[in-house]
């Protein structure tokens, strides 16, 4: 299977490829909220949310299950899902479906701060169409499309008591993998080593430095998140919003 992707070129950032995925990520995401938006009823917008949030699931699945199968030998950082955003796209459904505001304002952050990051600077080697390149784009613009559909069909928004609450559970996910990394020698959140291509981590030195660095930069991109929602009327939501 390999051999196939001698053929394969390599991803170039800000090239016609990237730029074309991420006009299919604005496409997508403007076509699901409008159908949302559409339906009748609130059990209809949740079967529109879950529906759209389980298509990068279903990518994620099926290509990291090809990864197990075929790729040899198995790389555990390609196959678990414990980078935050592999991790959040199981997480995703389950908070649209149950509409719950508990999840949006830890993961909106995240995502937000995050896969916007991941997405203008995209620590991927393989171009279109390998299967890395997919379950890459897939998945983080699926992300944004979940959290989106939240905020404009929900009508979901973050405050400033989800900003400390992100930061808290983003600091305690990061822990649990810290050690999940130590045990199986893996770098989930890059918390082992630096990726192998220039990224905001770099301005912070080697290991520990750059960990501290990335304390740093969460606190600047939640912020920066934070204010489209900072100068308007503080919602008061409840932990789980309608069951």
């Amino acid at each position: 299977m390999n051999s196939l992707y001698l053929i394969i070129p390599e991803f170039h950032r800000y090239s016609l490829e990237h730029l074309l995925w991420l006009l299919v990520g604005v496409a997508s995401t403007i076509f699901w909220i409008k159908l949302g938006k559409k339906q009748p009823d609130e059990a209809g917008q949740r079967r529109i949310g879950v529906l759209q949030s389980l298509i990068p699931v279903g990518f994620w699945f099926f290509i990291t299950l090809y990864l197990a199968l075929f790729e040899q030998p198995v790389d555990l950082n390609l196959i678990l899902p414990f980078h935050i955003s592999y991790f959040m796209n199981l997480l995703l459904p389950f908070m649209l479906w149950r509409r719950s505001f508990f999840l949006f304002e830890i993961t909106y952050y995240m995502v937000m701060g995050g896969c916007i990051q991941s997405l203008l600077t995209p620590a991927l080697d393989h171009g279109f169409p390998h299967a890395l390149n997919f379950r890459f784009f897939v998945v983080h613009l699926g992300l944004l499309q979940s959290i989106l559909y939240a905020i404009f069909v929900y009508g979901f928004k973050p405050t400033w008591q989800s900003f400390g609450r992100a930061f808290l559970w983003t600091n305690i996910y990061c822990a649990l993998v810290f050690g999940i990394n130590y045990l199986l020698g893996t770098n989930f959140l890059y918390l082992s080593k630096k990726p192998n291509v220039p990224t905001l981590l770099d301005l912070f030195g080697p290991w520990p430095w750059y960990i501290l660095g990335a304390e740093f930069l969460c606190l600047m991109m939640y912020t920066l998140v934070m204010l489209p929602f900072a100068f308007g009327k503080q919602p008061e939501q409840s932990a789980e919003v309608k069951a």
